[in-house]
């Protein structure tokens, strides 16, 4: 008999996921309107346990895992609004989306926020992944200086470590101006942080503020493969880095704030050890620059392409270069320097 290979991992107590959970179950979610061949509609009193018996809200579906044996949450293609922030408390548990997304890749699900809900997602438990979902923040009144996703929320001197967020999609097109899209530790605590987190292959759209935050205390978190622009909010930072020993590769994000000034990466803690490598960053604003660094701020940043409107924006140091630090980066500069008539000119054709 021929053998077929599906897109899929086959967890035979559970139907398809997108990868494996050895050791786990598989919980299933489905939007309203959603029925499986031989199945039942959507709804929090099923098992769960199956496409044919799916939860209808991705919070019963969090609730139902059973921390650290590997639990996953397969949500199915649909929009889920929410009007609470979803919670991730248990350890080892992974929500994603029941379909393979790509990197900076717009997902099937969206999390939609319907009310001025503090997050659309909250992460306090260790080696939490999310993955290929959208969180459609749409909302104009949130509560200031919070996030669409927030890691380590609760003050109570414990860390939570190892999260990964991968392939998400963030839409604030419409969020508030005081929202931040994604938030590592608890802003200023350092025993409430939460280090070794990885962000990779997500795509941010029109923060208002801070794209990326890593907290204090969120030391040895990664950035990786992420697209961060603005197209109608201006975008104050990037990637804020107020940890140590982090590393932002392979980014591109373009910021245009001018007030603050703007900044695609900002470097915002002494001693960071911060590495930035082989990135393309934009600084669109006049004011806006691509690797601002604060006082006594150390780091390391080689391969990156820089284009901003004068020379002097593209790695700002706000007092002397402080050692151990060393930039080597490819730059172009535009506005201030004349267009190549061969590239730029328009001509009939």
């Amino acid at each position: 008999m021929a053998s077929r290979t599906t897109p899929y991992f086959v967890h035979l107590a559970g139907g398809f996921s997108g990868m494996n959970n050895p050791g786990g179950r598989v919980y299933w979610v489905a939007a309203t309107g959603y029925l499986a061949v031989d199945g039942v509609a959507p709804s929090d009193s099923n098992t769960g346990t199956s496409p044919q018996q799916p939860f209808a809200t991705v919070q019963a579906a969090l609730n139902a895992c059973t921390a650290g044996r590997g639990d996953i949450v397969a949500v199915l293609p649909g929009t889920y609004t929410i009007t609470t922030a979803l919670t991730m408390t248990k350890d080892d548990v992974t929500l994603m989306s029941a379909l393979p997304v790509g990197r900076r890749e717009r997902s099937g699900v969206v999390i939609a926020n319907a009310t001025a809900a503090t997050s659309l997602l909250t992460i306090d438990a260790n080696n939490c992944s999310v993955i290929g979902l959208v969180f459609d923040d749409n909302v104009t009144a949130a509560t200031a200086d919070t996030g669409v996703i927030m890691i380590s929320t609760a003050s109570t001197a414990e860390l939570v470590t190892g999260t990964k967020i991968i392939n998400c999609y963030l839409d604030m097109l419409e969020a508030t101006s005081t929202r931040d899209g994604i938030c590592v530790g608890l802003t200023t605590d350092a025993t409430d942080a939460a280090p070794y987190t990885l962000i990779e292959g997500c795509t941010i759209l029109d923060c208002d503020q801070d794209a990326i935050v890593l907290n204090v205390g969120s030391s040895y978190s990664v950035v990786r493969d992420c697209h961060i622009y603005d197209l109608v909010n201006l975008c104050r930072y990037g990637v804020e880095v107020l940890a140590t020993s982090c590393s932002i590769e392979d980014c591109e994000i373009l910021c245009s704030d001018t007030a603050s000034p703007g900044a695609c990466i900002h470097n915002g803690v002494a001693t960071a050890r911060l590495e930035a490598y082989r990135n393309q960053l934009h600084a669109y604003g006049t004011n806006t620059v691509n690797i601002l660094v604060i006082n006594t701020a150390t780091q390391r940043t080689s391969a990156n392409w820089m284009a901003c409107v004068s020379a002097s924006k593209n790695v700002v140091y706000t007092t002397d270069n402080t050692s151990p630090s060393a930039d080597s980066n490819v730059s172009t500069v535009f506005n201030a320097i004349a267009a190549i008539a061969v590239f730029d000119t328009p001509v009939a054709v």
